[in-house]
């Protein structure tokens, strides 16, 4: 992630909003598919860098952008309470995610059976990511093409008004 941030702003500029949500969306889902082949084979550290460096870059084309969008879409005026509002959902969408797959994991790892003969509860795990990371691709499709900078001029009603005293 920390690689492809500086990039990120530039690369938004030129290609829009959406191309590089998807295109970090569809990058985070081919760094996501080496895991199920790792899961079934064993473990290879090249495989698992580049596959991890691939998803580092994808979330981060996905994070920034789909941010910015949504805080271009807020009245100026609600932006406080925007902010609050996306920095609660973003606090409770990760662990919550993290604990229905974990949840996920454990029941196929307990059941004694495998479902669509899968080898492992890790196989399983890492495709229920995959079909997670596809659906983030779908929603990426959504967003807008660019921000309009014709949206962000302030309305005369958000203008702060000056109260005169009369005597």
């Amino acid at each position: 992630m920390i690689c492809s941030y500086p990039w990120i702003g530039a690369l938004t500029q030129r290609f829009g909003i959406r191309k590089v949500s998807a295109g970090g969306a569809f990058l985070a889902l081919a760094g996501t598919l080496p895991f199920i082949w790792l899961a079934s084979h064993g473990l290879s550290v090249a495989v698992l860098t580049c596959a991890l460096f691939l998803r580092g870059v994808g979330l981060s084309a996905v994070g920034i952008p789909s941010i910015s969008a949504a805080y271009a879409s807020v009245k100026k005026r609600d932006l406080p309470m925007a902010t609050t509002s996306f920095n609660i959902a973003q606090r409770l969408g990760g662990p919550t995610m993290t604990t229905l797959c974990a949840t996920f994991l454990g029941w196929s790892s307990g059941s004694g059976h495998t479902h669509l003969s899968l080898s492992s509860p890790f196989v399983a795990a890492f495709i229920l990511f995959c079909l997670l990371h596809a659906l983030l691709f779908a929603a990426s499709l959504r967003l807008p093409l660019s921000i309009d900078k014709t949206t962000q001029v302030s309305t005369a009603e958000e203008e702060p008004k000056i109260l005169e005293m009369t005597e």
